[in-house]
């Protein structure tokens, strides 16, 4: 109810799954389970050292020595970069890997959204239809296009959204960054993809705003105290772990 007021978007079906009595009660076990693991670890503890609410492991520093691997969501990267206008559509992708490899380096991997076909099963539907309220053209673009829009307003047209995101993939990937492309949301591509490579590097950090990552990491990489979940700050605000 709270999201169909924010997104001003009302949708009801009598077949809904989340309205089985199954489903609650599983969804309700799910969150007891959370709610314990939380009061036996507190995830904001007032110490003044870089510690695993998991495993407890005390770090050295922010950034710790030791291979690395950074697994970052694509919604969260498209975020980061400011659009110049008159720049080209090209030169905006080049911003892009060079963030990238200024910041995280080499070993990297960009986990984007997928948009289906039937997009009214999506569970971004309410947040795609509260988007495309505010309306924008369908524009079509390549490397050498100048850009005559704000960011804002291209990417509310999810056409243009998709069409951008495959000229960011072909830039990030003639860089040699990995790139992929989860069927619907990316959250559990992101943690999967984090987890499936943990046991090749000492630390391996998954980068985004989304709380789902943390919810998702707490119940899946458990058992790797090397997966990290960086939380990224705005403005002057500092990343968290």
């Amino acid at each position: 109810f709270e999201i169909e007021k924010f997104c001003d978007v009302k949708l009801t079906s009598s077949e809904h799954v989340d309205t089985r009595p199954s489903r609650i009660a599983r969804d309700n076990e799910d969150a007891a389970k959370l709610s314990q693991w939380l009061s036996e670890h507190n995830p904001f503890p007032k110490i003044d050292v870089i510690m695993s609410i998991d495993s407890g492991i005390v770090g050295e520093a922010v950034k710790p020595e030791g291979s690395q691997y950074v697994v970052v969501d694509g919604g969260h990267l498209l975020r980061k970069i400011v659009w110049r206008q008159q720049a080209t559509f090209g030169a905006i992708g080049d911003r892009y890997v060079q963030y990238l490899n200024n910041k995280y380096g080499q070993d990297t991997a960009v986990i984007f959204d997928g948009f289906p076909d039937d997009d009214k099963k999506s569970t971004k539907n309410c947040e795609r239809l509260r988007r495309s309220a505010h309306f924008s053209p369908d524009v079509m673009f390549h490397e050498e296009t100048v850009l005559q829009y704000t960011k804002e307003k291209l990417l509310a047209n999810e056409c243009n959204k998709k069409r951008f995101i495959e000229l960011l993939k072909k830039a990030l990937q003639k860089t040699n960054i990995c790139v992929q492309q989860a069927v619907e949301d990316a959250d559990l591509t992101i943690v999967n993809t984090a987890i499936s490579v943990a046991p090749q590097y000492d630390y391996v950090r998954a980068v985004g705003e989304d709380i789902d990552l943390l919810v998702l990491l707490t119940a899946l990489a458990s058992t790797h105290s090397n997966v990290f979940f960086q939380k990224c700050g705005r403005g002057k605000t500092p990343d968290s772990y």
